[in-house]
């Protein structure tokens, strides 16, 4: 077979205009989201492929491939909407919000949010199953204290990824340094320079919006009113926190994370039927439908009425166009183009780091999935850190700083689309709050070009 044609510079830029104007029109316009300007991305790359004669057969083969690679994280979301939904059902999370509702003072919560979620993924490995537990339950009672839902998804987030970025369990603690040829423990204590930092910043700031949004003219809610609503709906008590115990427990096992919320939905079903009196054919009408609660109160009504399989069916489409799109970009060379004008301007070492950060945020942007980014990433800079003498380990560090963090800050991306459906809440919404994921590459910056924490070796190791 001979070379495939590829776009050149300005076709490329052309393309991503087009394909960038179909999804922000569609954003803008408010029509759903960004899920029929990415389907219309697919068209576009088509025509594009017909007019400049490049086989689209070729093409739309590497969408394939890349959907592919996603395929568990599809799973993955409708599995968390069928456990949300029977969680609701089971009175899981009117159990939690009212225990939360009586232990925690609503000054502290952002700050033990952040805490919470990030011990979690850290224990656990997963920043997927922490959100899908912790979060969702974190999220209900900030809403019931009135607390705004973005700092509380904020949190959230930026706990979750704290964890998982550190964990030793985490899938992407382990890809980083095998692609960036580091062993794990010097990867893991190379971020910490970037990671523990951020991370203490942003619980200051946490604790700070907290304050900030319970005094003054902050109404606390009726939590009364709001208890014995729920008190009223669902029978409370241990047994209903059993589904949680148990995905926990499953997680620390390192049980399969499909599998954990699978058998953890489960067991809320099985609660909502010996405990709650539900029938079996509402427990799965529930599952793929999601809870709607009988409960009239506004503030319940948006925390209870969710869930189900089908609620997370727009997220499977959004990821699965966008990762689409970024294995036909990759095919196209529209990612070579782009890396290749990044690297040409590197003179040192903090201009190096620079760019390998600026690499991992476009990787993200068109691959819309984190492993990819990692591999692409760092298969292009791992002969620039050599050239260097820079230690394997800052490039690792610098892959996540960027292309493990940068997921939930892209509307499109698979780890965003999968934050804002299990949280209910839009990107736009948590966005600014998400401290820890653009201040660490900040801290990266700053260590590459002062020379602070940049290892370097004097021969390349065989």
């Amino acid at each position: 077979m001979g070379e495939e044609k590829k776009l050149n510079m300005p076709q490329s830029l052309l393309l991503l205009l087009l394909i960038i104007g179909s999804v922000a029109v569609c954003i803008r316009l408010k029509t759903g989201g960004p899920m029929i300007g990415l389907f219309m991305s697919w068209i576009i790359i088509y025509l594009f492929c017909k007019v400049l004669k490049i086989n689209y057969d070729h093409i739309v083969s590497g969408a394939y491939d890349a959907i592919r690679v996603v395929v568990p994280t599809l799973c993955l979301l409708m599995s968390i909407g069928v456990m949300i939904g029977t969680w609701l059902q089971s009175g899981t999370i009117a159990s939690i919000i009212v225990g939360g509702l009586k232990m925690i003072n609503p000054t502290w919560l952002l700050p033990l949010t952040l805490i919470f979620c990030a011990v979690l993924s850290l224990v656990t490995g997963t920043s997927y199953g922490s959100v899908g537990s912790a979060g969702v339950a974190m999220m209900a009672i900030g809403n019931a204290m009135g607390i705004h839902p973005g700092m509380v998804a904020g949190a959230v987030i930026c706990g979750a990824m704290f964890g998982d970025k550190l964990s030793p369990l985490s899938d992407t603690t382990n890809l980083a340094p095998a692609v960036a040829g580091a062993k794990l423990n010097d990867h893991v204590r190379s971020m910490l320079w970037t990671t523990l930092p951020t991370f203490a910043i942003s619980l200051a700031l946490f604790t700070i919006l907290g304050i900030s949004q319970t005094s003054g003219a902050y109404e606390e809610g009726n939590l009364l009113v709001y208890i014995d609503a729920l008190q009223g709906e669902f029978k409370l008590g241990f047994l209903t926190l059993l589904p949680a115990i148990v995905i926990i427990v499953l997680l620390l096992c390192k049980v399969n994370a499909i599998v954990s919320l699978g058998l953890s939905a489960v067991c809320a079903g099985a609660v909502s039927f010996f405990y709650q009196g539900a029938t079996l054919q509402s427990i799965i009408r529930v599952a793929y439908n999601g809870y709607s609660t009988q409960i009239e109160e506004a503030i319940l009504k948006t925390i209870l009425n969710r869930g189900g399989m089908s609620s997370m069916l727009q997220y499977v489409a959004i990821i699965c166009f966008a990762v689409g799109m970024g294995g036909m970009l990759d095919r196209l060379g529209v990612l070579g183009n782009i890396l290749n004008a990044i690297t040409g301007r590197i003179n040192s070492d903090g201009s190096l780091i620079l760019a390998s950060l600026l690499v991992g945020y476009v990787t993200s942007l068109i691959s819309c999935s984190q492993p990819m980014s990692h591999v692409l990433t760092g298969n292009m800079m791992k002969p620039l850190f050599k050239a260097r003498k820079i230690a394997p380990e800052i490039l690792s560090r610098t892959l996540e700083d960027a292309g493990t963090l940068s997921g939930p800050m892209i509307p499109w991306h698979g780890y965003c689309v999968y934050m804002a459906g299990t949280l209910g809440v839009a990107w736009s919404v948590f966005f600014p709050y998400l401290f820890l994921l653009y201040l660490t590459p900040l801290f990266s910056i700053f260590y590459g070009f002062s020379g602070i924490s940049i290892k370097h070796v004097e021969t390349n190791e065989k």
